[in-house]
This record gives C-alpha cells, sequence and structure tokens, in this order.
C-alpha cells in the first residue's frame, strides 16, 4: 500500500481491509470514541468498515488514514470540509509517546505543502486538555468556544477551537528547528 507520508517514526496511508477489528479495538474504546466526532463505543464491525472506506486518501483534502508504528495501526489523522479541519487519534496504549504530536505535525507539513492549503481549523472537547496541547504546539492559535458533538457522547459539549496559517505553521516549525 502507498505511503502518504512518513515522519521518523511512523508512515501515514490509508487503511488496508485487515486493520479493521484494530480500529474497533481502539477506536471504539469510550475514551477514544468520545472525544471524536463520528465514531461510537460501542463500534460494529460494518460502522468501523463503512467508515475506512467513506475518505481514503486520493491526493486531496479530504480524508482519513492510518498512522502505523512499523506494521501496527496505532491511530488516524484526517482533514476534511470548508473551512478545512483536521483531526487525528491515538490508541490509548500509545498515549504520552510523542506519537500523535508526530503524526499531526506530519499531516500539517503534507497539507501545507501538497494540498494548497493556507490555514486549517481545529478543535477540542474541554475535558481533552492533551489534544489542547497537542494543538497549541503544532502553533494553533485559540478562537473561541463552542459546543460539539460526539456520536459517543448523549448530548453536546463543550470544546474549544483553533486555527492555524501557513505562516503561523512555518514559524512554529522553524522555530522547533
Amino acid at each position: 500500500m502507498e505511503n502518504i507520508y512518513k515522519t521518523p517514526c511512523l508512515t501515514i496511508r490509508n487503511f488496508a481491509d485487515s486493520d479493521w477489528k484494530r480500529l474497533q479495538g481502539f477506536g471504539g474504546k469510550p475514551q477514544v470514541a468520545r472525544m471524536m466526532m463520528s465514531l461510537k463505543s460501542p463500534w460494529s464491525e460494518q460502522d468501523v468498515k463503512i467508515w475506512m472506506k467513506r475518505a481514503p486518501y486520493c491526493g486531496r483534502l479530504g480524508f482519513r488514514a492510518g498512522i502505523y508504528l512499523g506494521a501496527d495501526l496505532i491511530g488516524f489523522v484526517g482533514i476534511g470540509g470548508n473551512p478545512a479541519s483536521c483531526a487525528y487519534a491515538i490508541d490509548p496504549d500509545y498515549w504520552g509517546k510523542g506519537y500523535a504530536s508526530e503524526a499531526f505535525h506530519g499531516l500539517l507539513s503534507h497539507c501545507f505543502k501538497h494540498l494548497g492549503l493556507e490555514f486549517v481549523e481545529a478543535d477540542h472537547f474541554t475535558d481533552n486538555p492533551a489534544s489542547g496541547r497537542i494543538l497549541q504546539k503544532s502553533g494553533f492559535v485559540q478562537t473561541g468556544t463552542d459546543m460539539g458533538e460526539s456520536a459517543a457522547r448523549l448530548e453536546p459539549a463543550p470544546n474549544i477551537t483553533y486555527r492555524l496559517t501557513k505562516s503561523q505553521f512555518k514559524a512554529k516549525t522553524d522555530e522547533i528547528s
């Protein structure tokens, strides 16, 4: 399967059909699913397979792709919409190891370089401050607050909205280098 991009430790590529069970295993966990708009907990085999096939990478905005550590699926990234909004999730077994930041930075680099974006938006639920730290680390600037929905939550919940321009990302990347 063709890689979309690589980072020092990770490969980002379209999902393989056989990835559904692994994705279901971590994506259907309540602590992951309730932080994402479209994941459910529990997450049925049929719903996982539909979700995986819905938005493969085709060289343009509007895709989801797996994050692989070696041959192991450990998470996913995605970006789409108008304005473009990005998301990511990592298997809780891999939290706190820098993989989310690495994969997310790679996603932003790829999208700004190859997909012609001038800015991207993101958000996170207020009960997920770790995602806020990753967004801020990538250079995102808070733009406000809103209410967000998740298929794994019973009702809308408060979230924090962010925006990142191409020039802000470049400045942040230059600062880190």
